[in-house]
């Protein structure tokens, strides 16, 4: 099917380019033109409101997983289809499963996020699978809608949520943590009390969007900045103690065009953390956790992430023991028993944990939070947090939640264990 349908390519993409077509001309418009957007257009049958897509990433920038497009041309209460078909693209050679595409799960999520305004997210009712392709049922509120591999969270959108949480909150300022290889701009949040002296602080760090298509990480991430500005007992003890930095997204660049990230080449940020990182947002990080480890300050470091579509529930990736001294290992057990016991939020997590060992990648050892457990002050914590994206609460509503659940559980662990730095 996909052989006949290519050539309907062209005739689609020159009506992409009428944009401003009116509605009731009944012609489907399916736009692709904005940051971080992303589908090669198959199919589209004005008569029946049916769209053939499938992600339009270039493997080298990553897996080809991540779909995101806007429908125009719709009718108020008009019922669309929107298929799916996985990327027929190989993987380039090298890399884990080069040379083949990509398997087609990974870009059909059993629900897709779709929006109205290009702001407010939510899920379609399951999709239907037939001949390896899904197939998502909307009925359109107007005059067009937003449709996505999950909920969106571009450089521009989240820059959009860190200068609003900073206008609001005199605890929250933001930083430019560096520019791209592109020239964008990756920007963070710096999150403390302005009472008192922040300096000598412990540091809490997390970043997400490591992998670029992994956008409900950038989501746990907001939930996290948003929780540790509220007003509960231990948001407030968090603020007063520790110096917290989040960054939305790592990966700017690939966000921004709309690829996938993983196993880009050269290889990910993930794959990354060496003495010489390709990236400069990768080099800026690690400047900023070797500084505050030598001043024996840094507390916490998690990379977010979203796992494979069969995982059910958010889970830990840890560091393989031979990566960490034995007198760690008890702290960062306690550090995970207390996550677990303090947390209750829709998307469940797990205790069970991973390990990015040996096993795990050929470069396992430049995987961040390896390489953060190999480089910083012994007294502090560094793991990986998967949070699934494949269930019906991996909604914007629910990764916040995991986030702020994170956060309580972690303030619990830093009050009932005494972590207390001693700057050298």
């Amino acid at each position: 099917m996909i052989k006949f349908l290519m050539p309907i390519l062209f005739i689609t993409c020159t009506a992409i380019a009428n944009a401003e077509q009116p509605a009731d001309s009944a012609k489907l418009i399916v736009d692709t033109n904005f940051e971080g957007a992303s589908a090669r257009v198959l199919e589209i049958d004005h008569q029946k409101g049916h769209i053939r897509i499938m992600p339009d990433g270039n493997p080298e920038r990553g897996w080809p997983v991540w779909w995101y497009c806007r429908v125009a041309g719709l009718t108020p209460d008009q019922e669309i289809q929107i298929t799916v078909h996985p990327s027929i693209r190989p993987l380039p050679a090298g890399h884990p499963g080069g040379g083949k595409p990509l398997a087609g799960s990974w870009a059909m999520p059993a629900q897709a996020s779709w929006s109205a305004d290009g702001n407010r997210w939510q899920k379609t009712s399951p999709g239907k699978r037939e001949e390896g392709a899904i197939t998502y049922s909307l009925t359109s509120p107007g005059h067009q809608l937003w449709i996505a591999w999950g909920p969106p969270a571009t450089p521009s959108m989240t820059n959009n949520w860190m200068d609003e949480i900073a206008e609001k909150n005199s605890s929250v300022n933001k930083f430019k943590l560096t520019t791209t290889r592109e020239g964008r701009e990756v920007n963070g949040i710096r999150i403390t009390s302005p009472e008192g002296k922040s300096d000598n602080r412990p540091v809490l760090w997390f970043q997400a969007r490591q992998h670029a298509w992994e956008s409900g990480s950038s989501w746990v991430a907001r939930g996290i900045g948003d929780w540790l500005t509220g007003n509960s007992e231990e948001a407030v003890w968090i603020r007063n103690n520790t110096e917290t930095y989040i960054v939305p997204i790592m990966d700017v660049d690939r966000a921004a065009t709309g690829d996938g990230g993983k196993e880009a080449d050269p290889h990910d940020h993930n794959r990354d953390w060496s003495d010489k990182p390709h990236y400069p947002e990768v080099a800026a990080a690690q400047k900023r956790i070797l500084d505050w480890s030598h001043e024996n300050r840094l507390a916490v470091f998690i990379d977010l992430h979203n796992p494979a579509p069969g995982n059910k529930t958010a889970y830990f990736y840890i560091s393989p023991d031979e990566a960490i001294t034995p007198e760690r290992r008890p702290h960062r057990s306690l550090f995970l028993d207390t996550i677990h016991q303090n947390y209750s939020e829709p998307i469940p997590l797990s205790r069970n944990t991973q390990s990015t060992g040996p096993g795990y990648h050929p470069l396992w050892n430049r995987i961040s939070h390896t390489w953060v457990n190999q480089h910083c002050n012994e007294n502090a914590v560094a793991v990986c947090l998967e949070t699934a994206w494949n269930l019906p609460q991996s909604t914007t509503e629910g990764y916040q939640s995991t986030g702020a659940g994170l956060m309580k559980g972690i303030a619990k662990f830093l009050q009932a264990y005494a972590v207390i730095f001693k700057p050298q």
